[in-house]
């Protein structure tokens, strides 16, 4: 785990080596353990190592491959690196170094960007080609490794960070209107976008190839797809089977480190899933769990056991939290508006010093067909059934679980013409509920208009194929924005924040192809419940987990109310977001806004705060304007 950054210069003359060293400078937590970097004929390539694998110099980059040709920067880790040594016919003994860069660069001679499909793990890199003078962006399934980079006729800049892309003087430090509607309405900007006008993010799945003509040219190398496969599926024992042992192996690759290995432990089905599923119980693996101190009944985590592996119980009061808040704000790759992280940001930050590399269960939700999908989905259907009442009865109810800036007539005529798999499209459903269109629109100061809110859940539902089931559609644009945009992203984030790194073995390659080829009902069956979600996992677990953790409603690692947080801030809420310059520059109905905020405000209100909060913090530590 580690920073990359680098400029690739097509046309003028620049101190770029200077400009490439000041953002590995910003991303010296990334990579504390050493500094590299490589001028080539267009391209300057840098490097900030966090040592994981063969913790020798041998493993320092930039690493140029056997014959020359390659230059890599590589931030991540190749699980399967030692299998790919065997399919590349190499003998052990011959290579360099005993990490899986030098194992890229072998692959990328021999497959060229095919060598991605092979790759199992969490990467984003850059790499030159000396014979072609071009560069190559890549970045893993799903987005698990941040990668920014900005195009200008001049030069192509990209970085680990928005804050170190901001070394880079040609980059303005203006807010992008576009993205900040964005922001506003769903606490995350979605790739391709960022809240800076200028950088963009290089979407999961996807690689960039800059040609020394300047030319761009980016492609899809992954794609998931949740459908049901041509053959039939097996029996749910036979299944449940099959995905343990997928499971097993994902979390054996997920422990491969020359670091100590720990694992984020909650009271959820997730994690202990993870637990039961390494194998060998010599394997030194300490557990991290997190306890509010001073919360009520509702803050408390059930008993959570960890047989046979050292339990680290992490306490912070409600005051520690916050006290951090203006250090995990400004450790962002990006802004975030999601409190989760805050208590992940000091589980890590607490248990650094037991553990380098940390294990959790993000993305089994989204993989699995978690959350409150069977009830969601349930009352979904329902109200496409009932959506034929008069309007009149139905508009309290079709406004409160329909998303859209349309009138509630045209909601509802838009979800009587959908077919049951299209119903999710129609109601542009999401997770959690987007922040109303009007309240949007008081903020930037301008009407929203339907054809701008929420149009890349549109686009994203409109990716689906046609013979996509209600559920399929569902995980799709879910994995590509609350994963990918949300939780990807402040898990990077506060991982990288202590220098440590976060994997996540739900998100396996193989592991992932296997769950979205079963039937619908594998994941989610039809009828409502707490316990009929993530069913293929539940299956498996039932004979390994206790009883109540099978049955526990979800829930993450517990810091108290949002509104209580707000509150122990340092410097109140509302005057701190007033204060920034970014954010009343940027949302001229954001003074308006405030006056109808009171100061003990609840729901919905209180998470729209928090994620100004986050923006203006991160903004004013970095100068945007």
């Amino acid at each position: 785990m580690c920073g990359i950054a680098g400029i690739y210069r097509v046309r003028g003359t620049a101190d770029d080596a200077t400009t490439v060293r000041r953002m590995l400078a910003r991303l010296t937590r990334r990579g504390p353990d050493a500094e590299g970097l490589t001028v080539e004929r267009r391209a300057i390539l840098g490097h900030r190592r966090l040592a994981i694998l063969d913790l020798s110099c041998a493993g320092h980059q930039p690493m140029v491959s056997a014959d020359g040709r390659y230059v890599v920067t590589l931030n991540g880790e190749i699980y399967n690196f030692r299998q790919l040594i065997g399919e590349l016919g190499l003998c052990p003994a011959t290579l360099r170094s005993q990490t899986d860069t030098e194992v890229l660069l072998h692959a990328w001679r021999r497959w060229g960007p095919a060598a991605l499909e092979r790759m199992v793990g969490q990467w984003a890199f850059a790499l030159y080609d000396r014979r072609s003078d071009s560069l190559t962006l890549a970045r893993d399934r799903f987005g698990e490794k941040p990668l920014f980079y900005s195009a200008d006729p001049f030069c192509v800049t990209y970085a680990s960070s928005l804050e170190a892309m901001l070394e880079n003087a040609t980059i303005e430090r203006t807010l992008d209107r576009g993205a900040l509607v964005e922001y506003l309405s769903l606490r995350y900007v979605v790739s391709p976008r960022t809240v800076i006008d200028s950088v963009r993010k290089l979407e999961g799945g996807h690689l960039l190839q800059i040609s020394s003509d300047g030319s761009l040219a980016e492609r899809v190398w992954y794609r998931h797809r949740f459908q049901r496969g041509k053959r039939p599926a097996p029996a749910p024992t036979a299944c449940a089977e099959q995905f343990g042992e997928l499971l097993e192996r994902s979390c054996e690759r997920c422990l491969v480190s020359d670091r100590p290995v720990g694992l984020l432990l909650s009271d959820g089905i997730d994690s202990n899933a993870l637990l039961a599923a390494v194998r060998d119980s010599t394997l030194p693996l300490t557990c991290f769990t997190f306890r509010l101190r001073g919360g009520d009944a509702r803050d408390v985590p059930a008993k959570i056991a960890a047989p046979g592996r050292d339990l680290v119980n992490i306490e912070a009061s409600r005051d520690e939290l916050a006290g951090h808040f203006d250090e995990f704000c400004t450790d962002l790759t990006e802004p975030v508006g999601d409190m989760a992280a805050l208590p992940t940001w000091m589980i890590i930050r607490s248990g650094r010093s037991r553990a380098t590399v940390f294990l959790c269960g993000h993305g089994g939700d989204e993989v699995l067909g978690g959350y409150w999908l069977s009830q969601d989905l349930f009352r979904l259907e329902l109200l496409r059934r009932l959506a034929v009442l008069p309007a009149a009865w139905m508009r309290g109810t079709l406004r409160r679980y329909l998303n859209g800036a349309e009138t509630v007539e045209v909601l509802g005529r838009r979800l009587r013409a959908a077919s049951a798999a299209e119903a999710p499209t129609a109601a542009r459903f999401l997770i959690d509920r987007p922040l109303p269109p009007e309240d949007v629109g008081n903020l930037i100061g301008s009407p929203t208009s339907a054809e701008t809110y929420l149009a890349t859940i549109d686009r994203l539902y409109e990716e689906c194929e046609d013979e996509a089931t209600t559920l399929d559609r569902v995980q799709h644009v879910l994995a590509r924005t609350f994963l990918s945009a949300n939780i990807l992203s402040w898990a990077d984030s506060v991982a990288m924040s202590s220098s440590a790194e976060l994997r996540m073995p739900y998100l396996d390659r193989d592991l992932v192809d296997f769950v979205a080829q079963l039937p619908a009902g594998y994941r989610v069956p039809a009828w409502p419940g707490r316990s009929n979600t993530k069913r293929v996992l539940r299956d498996w677990a039932r004979p390994r987990l206790p009883m109540d953790v099978l049955a526990r409603a979800k829930r993450g690692f517990q810091a108290g109310s949002l509104e209580g947080l707000l509150e122990a801030i340092p410097g109140t809420a509302h005057a701190r977001v007033l204060d920034s310059g970014a954010l009343r520059g940027a949302l001229p109905g954001l003074e308006s806004w405030m006056r109808t905020v009171p100061e003990n405000c609840t729901r919905a209100t209180s998470s729209l705060l928090w994620s100004l909060l986050v923006l203006a913090t991160w903004c004013d530590a970095h100068g945007i304007a």
